[in-house]
């Protein structure tokens, strides 16, 4: 038996002790980075703020966007710097604009490029990319990959995408094969709706070993449909444009992994406690030097997240399952727990065909039915009569629906709700809560539960 194989866990305990010690370590930068705005200054006021570290963060008070926009510039680092604006990719209220600066988006690259030095390669992966178009700025970072970049709004960019997967490419030290398909989530719907559409039997001959999808939440189905038709896994990616840093699904374990230069908390929506399990808000620190301009300590992103510090691959640290934006999932009152998620109501519409879309890319030519792709018309709204919590979900359906399908597309709906989330079942049962479901005229303003919101947590701004 081999002398230098580690003992099982050994190698993964050092890994994450490795972690903290990395965070750590950048912390107290972090600190003093953001003292350097009035709004830190004044928001830190009478906190004691020696020692702080991975374990004790919140000895320090949470931030929320409604803190970030109040104060403008005076929660930035702006001196001696050219900055970058970031949008938020809010369609409800004002966006959030934060800034990047050329100094750290200078370290950015200068620091991964020094990562690949240590682990270099002979030839570079060959991927297909739907082009972001959102967000105002973005960071380019330094990859081990060669891209063949295209745009939903490019004409016949679909067919150009598809020839590209299938081609064998001639380009110095790159991989002959496409092997990785990456693009938002709303893109990679369209490209495989419109590729179902033309190859109803499958479209086979490509060598793609993973699909990575970003920027919308990804339903169970979407996820089995986008693996079906590609034959790859789906890596989904989660963050918010004003943090630098994220997490991405885990293959193995199914629980989304931070990077290391994030600190990710999730608190109890009432108690305001560190939660290790369960459902609770998601708190992020970007951590000094990757995030400069826009210093975010303990700051709230509006996102419900189920956690676990135990049950993933990675034991020991804080990884997470998306659940959607918070303000649109019903919480049970007094407690930290939660009746209804945000992402159990959409993945309980987003698959029946008579509710109403609103429609995505239209006026794109190579996009045939933009509403396929948009967002479902539907809205949970909650309120408290007595003792008892009263939930009702609308949902805006096509003209022409008989009574019965109707009928039947309430029960569905109900009988996923109540199915997905055993304390709201527990709550019906004991009768200290209701639900309603049941069709309106429209909607202007539905639960875009992915969506980065204006206001708060809960607020309506």
């Amino acid at each position: 038996m081999s002398t230098n194989v580690d003992p099982p866990g050994i190698s993964q305990r050092e890994s994450i002790q490795a972690l903290h010690a990395f965070q750590d370590e950048l912390l107290p930068e972090t600190i003093a980075n953001a003292l350097q705005t009035s709004f830190f200054r004044e928001h830190w006021a009478g906190c004691d703020l020696s020692d702080i570290d991975h374990g004790n963060l919140s000895k320090l008070p949470t931030v929320g966007k409604e803190h970030i926009r109040a104060a403008g510039e005076g929660a930035q680092v702006r001196a001696g710097v050219i900055c970058d604006d970031v949008f938020t990719t809010g369609t409800t209220g004002n966006p959030l604009i934060t800034a990047r600066s050329n100094r750290e988006q200078k370290f950015i690259r200068d620091f991964f490029r020094r990562q690949l030095r240590e682990r270099p390669v002979t030839r570079l992966l060959r991927g297909l990319e739907f082009k972001n178009p959102y967000h105002g700025h973005l960071i380019g970072i330094p990859a081990l990959i060669h891209y063949h970049s295209v745009s939903v709004y490019d004409a016949a960019s679909f067919e150009y995408a598809r020839s590209t997967l299938l081609c064998r490419h001639n380009d110095a030290n790159v991989e002959e094969r496409c092997s990785i398909l990456l693009g938002l989530e709303r893109c990679l719907r369209a490209f495989t709706l419109d590729t179902i559409g033309k190859f109803p039997n499958g479209f086979t001959g490509s060598e793609l070993r993973v699909v990575v999808s970003y920027s919308q939440y990804l339903t169970s189905a979407w996820r089995r449909r986008l693996q079906e038709t590609w034959g790859a896994p789906v890596v989904d990616r989660f963050g918010v444009s004003e943090v630098f840093g994220g997490a991405s699904h885990c293959l193995h374990c199914g629980w989304y992994h931070f990077e290391p230069y994030v600190i990710p908390e999730v608190i109890g929506a009432h108690s305001g406690e560190i939660m290790s399990s369960g459902a609770g808000l998601l708190a992020l620190t970007a951590l000094y030097p990757f995030q400069q301009a826009q210093p975010l300590v303990r700051y709230l992103t509006g996102d419900l997240v189920e956690t676990t510090t135990e049950l993933s691959c990675r034991p020991g640290t804080t990884t997470i399952k998306p659940l959607g934006r918070a303000r649109y999932g019903v919480p049970e009152p007094g407690s930290d727990r939660w009746l209804i998620t945000p992402a159990s109501v959409l993945e309980a519409v987003d698959e029946i065909p008579e509710i109403q879309r609103t429609p995505r890319f239209a006026g794109v030519s190579q996009i045939r039915d933009p509403y396929a792709i948009g967002h479902p018309k539907y809205r949970t709204r909650w309120s408290k009569e007595g003792a008892c919590l009263r939930v009702k979900v609308e949902f805006v359906i096509a003209s022409g629906i008989s009574d019965a399908r109707r009928t039947e597309i309430r029960s569905e709906i109900l009988t996923r709700v109540v199915k997905a989330n055993a304390t709201f079942e527990r709550a019906l049962r004991e009768r200290t809560a209701s639900i309603e479901v049941d069709t309106c005229d429209d909607i202007e303003e539905g639960d875009l539960i992915a969506q980065a919101h204006s206001g708060g947590v809960w607020s309506d701004a």
